[in-house]
């Protein structure tokens, strides 16, 4: 029999494979008709609608404290999720299957069995491996677990290449917001996924970051901008995903295996040591942090900013952009993945030429937990300096306060995404100073207008920036130096402090080729 040449057969088997995916093209939506469905009203009764109400709210009002604790972060999720009587949404880009990830699915699959309703919204990016896992929580009555823009091959990773490819790269584009709301009276929002390293769970890797604890209006404002994801047609509940034939744990050997490690959670010394911080009173009620004002918001992109394909920016860049070009003395920005761009370096130095002081704060190539940003990032550094921009970047041992449960914990990478303006008005979320989360994935976080919220994040960056904690990048004689306080001493390095080779390697990639726009 005469065989096709070997081009030939290849073509034809990626033409059937690229008919196979064509359907892939649009985004996927759910199989059936997708009813809207809303969060339940504000709680009336319960331990967080009694310490709310304590605050004495006026309408329009809201209370706000930024959450910098990793371990606090933790805790309040845990006490909102115990002490919750009506509703939990939650809405995350990552929600790893570690210790904290299934203590916090624990303590939500009990809430369900208290009658609390929960409905849980995640990218698919992490989740799309643990389906039949998944299935087993979406099976109580009152759970309902939904995913932004999956994947359709679900289990093929062959197949999850030639869709990404034959798709247009819609897989691309990802859900990148964090929020957790309990009751519909407390939000907490900001930059941290669920995982051990956002809650200074692990043993040798730890992120720093910020969120920032909402109730009254800003709450109610978090609470909608879940509904409007929950009910996007790009949003696809669990069960129009899943093979009902594949095996998997039922509901009960899920919930039994999550009970039995959540008791030996709960046991051990380093989770003992975060739930003791675990009282919502303390931070709201009686908080020395906790500010209450009218000029709190939470700002998010639609759901399908990515379909808008727009050439001027939309939702969060677009407000960011617009509350930099106000500023009239000092701009502080923080993002551990900054990769300005030709046209946002030509603006940062405008913004200098007329007198406003731009300060940055970024991961050093040793800190960074994606060394090919560095190198995208790398690219503008001279030309920043040169515009007298200030850069700082973390050191990947930077000593600094973690909250974390190993004290032998030894690397800190930021993790935080914040910006001040003027010391008067500052935003906390999960909007990276780059170009995917401008043009690629949805952000969101909280913008407040208050100069002593704005002077607790910047207080938190002047910790950070301290010569023991971070690199103060200049430079001499067109040559980067790298000055840093060093065992008690001052130290100047005129290479990038970093052993890693293969770091060095991946950032001049990531340098030189042409990957800029999905960094």
């Amino acid at each position: 029999m005469h065989r096709a040449p070997a081009t030939r057969r290849w073509r034809a088997g990626l033409a059937a494979a690229w008919l196979l995916l064509l359907p892939g093209c649009a985004p996927m939506t759910a199989a059936g008709p997708q009813i809207d469905a809303h969060a339940a009203a504000p709680a009336q009764t319960g331990e967080i609608a009694k310490v709310v109400a304590a605050l004495g709210l006026k309408p329009g009002q809201s209370s706000y404290r930024l959450m910098q604790s990793n371990a606090d972060a933790l805790a309040l999720r845990v006490f909102t999720a115990q002490q919750a009587t009506s509703s939990l949404d939650l809405q995350y880009y990552m929600w790893l299957n570690d210790g904290s990830g299934r203590l916090l699915a624990s303590e939500v699959l009990r809430a369900a069995d208290r009658g609390v309703k929960v409905r849980v919204l995640v990218d698919d990016m992490y989740v799309r491996k643990l389906d039949s896992d998944l299935r087993a929580l979406d099976d109580h009555p009152n759970l309902e677990l939904r995913i932004y823009n999956p994947y359709r091959t679900r289990g093929s990773p062959i197949g999850n290449v030639l869709e990404f490819i034959f798709s247009g790269m819609r897989p691309n584009h990802r859900m990148h917001n964090k929020a957790w709301i309990a009751d519909g009276r407390v939000a907490l929002v900001g930059g941290r996924n669920i995982g051990d390293e956002y809650f200074g769970l692990h043993e040798g890797f730890n992120f720093r970051d910020l969120g920032v604890l909402l109730t009254g209006e800003a709450a109610q404002q978090a609470s909608r901008s879940f509904d409007w994801y929950w009910n996007s047609p790009i949003v696809v509940p669990l069960t129009d995903l899943i093979d009902a034939a594949d095996p998997g744990p039922t509901l009960a050997q899920a919930q039994a295996a999550l009970e039995e490690e959540r008791s030996l959670l709960l046991a051990s010394e380093p989770l003992l040591a975060v739930m003791s911080g675990a009282d919502l009173a303390a931070h709201l009620e009686r908080g020395a942090g906790r500010l209450i004002g009218s000029a709190a918001q939470v700002i998010a992109d639609p759901p399908d900013k990515w379909q808008q394909r727009s050439e001027r920016a939309l939702g969060v860049a677009a407000t960011l952009r617009q509350m930099i070009e106000s500023a009239q003395h000092e701009v502080v920005l923080v993002s551990p993945y900054f990769v300005p761009g030709d046209r946002g370096t030509k603006w940062l130095a405008a913004l200098q030429a007329r007198g406003v002081q731009v300060r940055v704060l970024t991961n050093s190539l040793n800190a960074t937990d994606v060394a090919a940003v560095h190198g995208g990032y790398a690219r503008y550094r001279r030309r920043l300096l040169r515009a007298g921009v200030q850069i700082n970047e973390l050191k990947r041992s930077a000593g600094l306060r973690l909250e974390s449960a190993f004290r032998g914990s030894s690397r800190a990478s930021l993790h935080t995404k914040a910006v001040v303006v003027d010391g008067q008005i500052a935003f906390v979320g999960s909007f990276n100073l780059d170009p995917r989360s401008a043009w690629i994935n949805t952000e969101m976080g909280a913008l407040i207008d208050d100069p002593r919220f704005a002077s607790a994040v910047r207080a938190d960056y002047q910790l950070a920036t301290a010569p023991e904690h971070s690199f103060r990048v200049s430079l001499e004689d067109h040559r980067l130096v790298w000055t840093d306080v060093h065992q008690g001493r001052a130290r100047r390095q005129y290479l990038e402090p970093t052993k890693s080779w293969s770091r060095r390697i991946i950032a001049f990639l990531a340098r030189v080729l042409p990957l800029e726009r999905q960094l």
